[in-house]
């Protein structure tokens, strides 16, 4: 009898194997080709950009997103998934956090100053049958729909937000939100002569509340299939990537809906508040044209702050991965603390690598080393504008962020080392968006009561 063995050191490690060690000769390390000059010249200190730091940041919002596909939703049927996903929101009074002897926060005083909650969703994964609709990516279809119709932010649904936010996006999409209207640029039946639309059509109107039909084929549509997110559903396989883009949107619309809510009460509270958004201001993928909306619907904040003469509310993506933080990492000897780095459309396309600017990002990304020793790869909404332009036009310039330096002050004061290079609110929405910690059906109410005067 042969017996087969298996090498008691297990499989080679791949790095270690010839064949890729030698191909990988021919390649240089990321950090065997910084151009020292190519960084230097787009620093600059903080306290060079002439900017108000004042009225000081007194309350920060924080939004964070985690999904799980769970790969056996049925006992003994191994295929059978689902998706379920968490946001959480989190509220917190910097000055109950900060006002404080010491270097330390006290957690007894940051849990004072938090307030906290989760909204829960579920989608339909591969192999389930549903007990109305026979086909599978119908069934998707209509729980889609119903997330953002049942899903309450601020007293709208995410629903109502979407169709709020594209009142601000470009000129044919705001012209159709206007009537109520969202344009749905594909048809998800694949029998009908819109599924595959003619190069530079903007889309037919369809209903932004309420299910209606096809003008071309009459198939029943939902309004949210205008995020073609259902284009990335499989019936059969893992459905990690729809997770990844349902929660990505409904991240978005949740500060949105927060930041709205929080103008309606108190506008002057409004100049005082930092939104937090874990990860890039930016949509990709299918649903990447709804980031107009976004970035045009927190401008519309921004110009009504003005219009009342308060300061504008700062908003913030913070990434934590990714190549872009990589890249930091290796250059940060050559930026000091309370330094910034502008990163120009040549720095993110040539060093970067990244291809996809105009078309996905709403807010412009920055390098910054903290006074406290962070770094931090965030994104800021430009004040008016495209945070990318197309063709030569480069937006890159401070003068576009006034509230660039309230931002920064704020960085320098909610940092933690709980994990590098992190922030206490994202930190904090993390954690509520990784365990569950209130009811699953309760959705974000408002978390601004206690703290709002009760007169302007």
């Amino acid at each position: 009898m042969r017996y087969e063995m298996a090498s008691r050191l297990g499989h080679l490690p791949t790095s270690s194997n010839p064949v890729i060690a030698e191909r990988l000769a021919r390649y240089r390390k990321p950090e065997d080709s910084f151009n020292k000059s190519m960084i230097v010249d787009r620093i600059v200190d903080v306290d060079s950009l002439g900017q108000t730091h004042s009225p000081d940041i007194k309350y920060v919002v924080c939004v964070d997103g985690s999904g799980h596909e769970d790969q056996e939703a049925y006992d003994r049927y191994p295929s059978t998934r689902v998706l379920y996903m968490q946001i959480a929101g989190v509220f917190i009074d910097l000055r109950q956090m900060l006002e404080q002897a010491g270097p330390f926060v006290d957690p007894a005083r940051l849990a004072d100053a938090t307030e906290s909650s989760v909204v829960s969703g579920f989608l339909p994964g591969s192999f389930l049958e549903h007990e109305t609709y026979d086909d599978p990516n119908e069934a998707f279809r209509a729980e889609f729909f119903e997330l953002f119709a049942d899903t309450v932010i601020q007293k709208r649904s995410l629903l109502e937000l979407l169709l709020e936010t594209q009142r601000f996006a470009r000129p044919h999409e705001a012209a159709a939100a206007e009537r109520g209207n969202l344009l749905l640029t594909k048809c998800p039946n694949r029998e009908c002569a819109l599924s595959e639309p003619p190069r530079g059509y903007q889309g037919s109107p369809i209903p932004g509340l309420t299910i209606s039909r096809c003008s071309s084929c009459s198939t029943a549509l939902w309004p949210t299939d205008a995020l073609r997110i259902w284009e990335q559903f499989s019936s059969d396989d893992s459905n990690k990537q729809v997770l990844n883009r349902t929660s990505q949107i409904v991240e978005h619309l949740v500060l949105i809906g927060v930041a709205l809510g929080i103008e309606a009460m108190s506008p002057r509270m409004l100049q005082q508040t930092a939104f937090i958004c874990d990860g890039d201001l930016a949509l990709f993928g299918e649903p990447a044209r709804f980031q107009h909306g976004l970035r045009g619907c927190w401008q519309e904040i921004i110009r009504r702050s003005r219009l009342r003469g308060h300061q504008p509310p700062t908003i913030i993506g913070v990434a934590k991965s990714g190549y872009p933080v990589e890249h930091f990492h290796g250059i940060r000897r050559f930026v000091e603390r309370r330094h910034l780095m502008r990163l120009d459309d040549a720095y993110m396309t040539e060093r970067l690598r990244v291809r996809s600017l105009a078309e996905t990002y709403f807010g412009r990304k920055l390098f910054y080393h903290s006074g406290d020793g962070q770094l931090l790869v965030i994104t800021v909404v430009p004040e008016t504008e495209l945070a990318y332009g197309y063709g030569e036009t480069d937006y890159s310039d401070f003068s576009r962020f006034p509230a660039l330096a309230r931002t920064l002050d704020l960085l320098d004061n909610i940092g933690t080392r709980l994990y590098d290079d992190a922030l206490i609110p994202v930190a904090l929405a993390h954690h509520w968006a990784a365990y569950p910690l209130a009811n699953a059906e309760k959705v974000l109410r408002m978390l601004t009561e206690r703290t709002v005067p009760s007169s302007e």
